[in-house]
């Protein structure tokens, strides 16, 4: 347990030595980062100045890197923590050197106050972050008062980079507050420190589609609009009554969520006419085209016509109402509450399929031929089984074997099964075989994983058009699942 007495040990205020941080400063920072997790962290420093803060640092980091360009300061420094072997000293000016730091997961920022420098210094600190990881950066001087002659300094840099940078949060404020006095001969004009997360996510392009050409907007983090934006369907568009759905992934799964969004049209607006693209346009907007539109959409009877062309905007589905706070609602929702639907209007959302009677009955037989007419169910394995961001990751393959390993045992039923390596060499090889059916057409797959009492799988686009049919296990990949989160589905 740390012990902020012991670690502040015979190190001086703000008020006694005017360039380390306050006391206050140093006691909150050894709050904020109390839990043990950060006892495994690495720490980078920007500006050692005497070392007293790095002293600080290194009790609660597993190893702190603290970059100091002064001689006298850097030796100075090292001298007061020669009882401290977690400190890396470097002598480097950090304006005119490469930032060649690896695995950083928190950046203490007290070097040069001018607005060109501190920008500097968090647009390096944010290239150190990994993908889809976030950073800690503490920023001290925060509060301090311009010299004359100086028209931007630290604050303004972290406000601009807060107002203008999704992924960048302030978190807290720290040490002294607006108007102390911890500056001899300066009060501080707001709070003395400040602590904010970078999370390397990756952004989304806005686009629109106007007249069968794609647009890039610009770069967000979260792609349509805020609830408290109030932003819906234009109503002139409404009161055309000619809507054309639109997702601008083309998977499966993406264009599946969506599947029942004609009848909900139609249901809302009785007179409206609801198209979807087919693959002359979808040629034309993305320059290649996709069979899972007609996959997902032949024989619905709320679908009057595949266009091959749209004057003006289509509305896709980056056109869409997100609540910050509850990230699990499904896009369906999201893009109906742009659409000006109301919570009752679109309860009934999870995805639905309509077969041709001559698919049924070719379904039908294949069923009773494997399973003479009774229970089954089906197992999915696709490509993403046990990864995570496209590489194979041994935490996500233990647990998804593990969890749908157990479900399978739970049912013992004949299993039709789709697995995208030879099923002897995955973890499934016990179940009852009914029938690969890797090389069936994919509407009858649907159709009969509609008819099975269970469908089990990883995280797949796939499983969740059966979820309106059947009980659906996955195996959860996404945390949070976000937007491609599906009501009825039991994640595991």
């Amino acid at each position: 347990m740390l012990d902020a007495k012991i670690i502040l040990k015979d190190i001086p205020d703000k008020r006694q030595d005017k360039d380390t941080t306050s006391l206050k400063f140093k006691h909150q920072l050894i709050e904020f980062f109390k839990d043990d997790e950060w006892r495994n962290k690495t720490c980078l420093e920007i500006g050692t100045n005497k070392g007293y803060t790095t002293r600080v640092l290194s009790f609660l980091f597993k190893k702190v890197i603290t970059c100091e360009n002064n001689l006298d300061l850097f030796q100075y420094a090292m001298n007061i923590n020669q009882d401290r072997p977690n400190i890396e000293f470097q002598q480097k000016d950090v304006y005119n050197t490469n930032w060649d730091f690896s695995d950083i997961d928190v950046v203490f920022i007290d070097c040069v106050h001018e607005y060109p420098a501190v920008m500097m210094d968090i647009n390096n600190s944010c290239r150190l972050t990994k993908p889809n990881e976030s950073m800690i950066l503490v920023f001290d001087d925060y509060g301090l008062p311009k010299p004359p002659g100086r028209l931007k300094d630290v604050k303004d840099a972290v406000d601009e980079v807060v107002e203008k940078e999704e992924r960048f949060e302030l978190v807290k404020y720290i040490g002294e507050p607006e108007g102390s006095d911890c500056r001899p001969g300066k009060l501080l004009k707001d709070h003395e420190g400040v602590i904010c997360k970078f999370t390397n996510t990756q952004l989304s392009i806005f686009q629109r589609v106007v007249d069968d050409e794609l647009h890039n907007i610009d770069n967000r983090l979260h792609l349509g609009f805020e609830e408290e934006e109030g932003l819906r369907m234009p109503d002139e568009y409404l009161e055309a009554q000619n809507f054309t759905i639109l997702r601008m992934a083309s998977g499966i799964g993406d264009w599946g969520i969506l599947s029942a969004m004609p009848r909900l049209l139609k249901q809302k607006y009785p007179n409206c006419k609801v198209n979807v693209p087919s693959k002359t346009l979808l040629r034309k907007i993305f320059g290649k085209d996709h069979n899972n539109v007609e996959t997902i959409f032949r024989n619905n009877p709320y679908v009057d016509e595949f266009v091959d062309s749209v004057e003006g905007e289509i509305f896709n589905d980056h056109y869409r109402v997100y609540d910050k706070t509850n990230t699990d609602i499904p896009l369906i929702r999201q893009i109906l509450k742009f659409w000006q639907f109301e919570d009752k209007e679109m309860e009934d959302c999870q995805p639905e399929m309509y077969w041709s009677a001559e698919e049924e009955t070719l379904g039908n037989a294949i069923i009773k031929d494997r399973t003479d007419g009774g229970d089954f169910g089906c197992l999915l394995m696709s490509d993403r089984f046990g990864t995570q961001f496209g590489k194979h990751h041994e935490d996500t393959f233990t647990k998804d074997s593990k969890v749908m390993v157990d479900v399978l045992k739970s049912n013992p039923l004949p299993y039709f099964y789709f697995t995208h390596k030879p099923i002897k060499d995955t973890p499934f090889k016990f179940i009852n075989k009914a029938l690969d059916f890797r090389n069936m057409d994919l509407r009858i797959q649907l159709y009969i994983k509609s008819k099975a009492k269970i469908n089990i799988s990883n995280q797949c686009g796939t499983s969740h058009l059966s979820v309106r049919y059947s009980e659906c296990f996955e195996s959860q990949r996404q945390f949070p699942i976000s937007h491609n989160f599906v009501e009825g589905i039991k994640y595991i």
